[in-house]
């Protein structure tokens, strides 16, 4: 869950924006008793800052309750003790002190946030969802305020409202392991109550096995996933992509007769499927046909399948029957088609191999060092 202080992203020495431009403006729209007492309340705010960074949270509380009653129309006084009174636990004195802060600045950064996170700690959960939507609506790209609502919508039970915030939240910080955590956990609700809802519509229905299938493939239980598709194809057999799935399970069981048959129907179903082609052609290569995948692979390479991998085993065929120029030219293009670690090191393993057939001691030698430093930073990666 975020932290409710991150937000602010300022020490507590230093003075809120608005304070310091209301001090600084040269027509104050205050009278005098009211600028003096602006001073007083920014010294006490810069006192209650301090306590704060020493953890006396109790004592920040008395500098800022002191600022408000010296300060009644400095609306960060309120937001900076509502801040306070949420890290005290007391949502209640929180949500006074923040819904004062924002009558006073309907507009003012991360108090209808703060405001939502208080009532929603009091379970307001509808009133929490309408003043997070405000703080969002004032500033679209704050991805706490869009993780709060999400968390909002999905301590309510309503995981299709929480998804499509944390979906914006998830594209403006695709690394946050907390978004990532709860648009995942959104998602899989979601899908879910429509498997749910699809099981009751028809419990053995190709779509249900279908389903049953992927999510067994994703929970990396192959062979469950195989009798759940067999089951999908006896009551859709013209479904190409069952085929595709199917294959791609046997694969994982290593079952590659099993899993040949499957991408030759799903070809014969759709004959210009670029990954069924690449599939069949990868396995003839690999289990010692490269002729016949050769042939298959560049037939995926017209149906545009995914070209780094695809361009890596066309040029691992082409090397296994002594084409090796049209080998290194494959090779070279897999590597500058964003190819995956895995692929780009067996890439940069064949180049050593195949630039040494051709006498290119000099690439052969770069190639080599390229492969040694991928595998020095996977290395790394991988330590526990």
């Amino acid at each position: 869950m975020p932290s409710i202080f991150s937000f602010r992203n300022k020490t507590y020495s230093t003075l809120p924006a608005l304070l310091f431009f209301l001090l600084m403006a040269p027509h104050s729209p205050f009278a005098q008793g009211q600028e003096e007492g602006n001073a007083q309340a920014t010294h006490l705010m810069q006192l209650g800052a301090g306590a704060m960074h020493q953890g006396n949270v109790a004592e920040a509380e008395k500098y800022f309750t002191r600022a408000t009653v010296a300060a009644p129309q400095l609306a960060d006084a309120f937001l900076d003790l509502g801040l306070v009174q949420l890290r005290e636990g007391k949502p209640e004195a929180a949500e006074t002190s923040l819904a004062k802060a924002v009558a006073l600045n309907p507009g003012l950064s991360g108090a209808h946030m703060f405001l939502g996170i208080a009532k929603y700690q009091m379970h307001e959960v509808d009133a929490a969802s309408a003043d997070l939507r405000e703080e969002i609506r004032l500033q679209p790209q704050n991805v706490e305020a869009l993780t709060w609502l999400g968390i909002v919508e999905l301590g309510a039970g309503d995981a299709d409202k929480a998804a499509g915030p944390l979906d914006q939240a998830a594209a403006l910080a695709p690394i946050d392991p907390n978004v990532l955590y709860l648009r995942g956990r959104a998602h899989s609700l979601i899908a879910q109550e429509s498997y749910q809802a699809l099981y009751s519509l028809d419990p053995d229905s190709w779509r249900v096995h279908k389903a049953l299938g992927e999510s067994y493939s994703a929970s990396g239980q192959p062979e469950k996933a195989v009798a759940e598709f067999l089951k999908a194809v006896e009551k859709q057999p013209m479904n190409s992509d069952l085929y595709e799935s199917l294959g791609d399970e046997y694969q994982k069981l290593s079952r590659f007769d099993d899993a040949m048959k499957a991408y030759e129907q799903e070809v014969k179903l759709d004959p210009h499927n670029g990954i069924a082609l690449y599939n069949l052609g990868k396995i003839d290569v690999e289990r010692g046909d490269p002729q016949a995948g050769i042939s298959l692979l560049r037939q995926a390479v017209s149906a545009h399948s995914s070209p780094a991998p695809s361009y890596f085993y066309l040029g691992l065929g082409l090397s296994k029957v002594g084409k090796n120029e049209e080998a290194v030219e494959w090779l070279e293009k897999s590597l500058q088609n964003d190819p995956s670690d895995f692929i780009k090191q067996s890439g940069y393993y064949e180049l050593v191999r195949v630039y040494q057939k051709l006498n290119r001691r000099q690439d052969s030698e770069h190639a080599l060092d390229q492969l040694k430093k991928l595998k020095a930073a996977s290395a790394v990666d991988n330590q526990p």
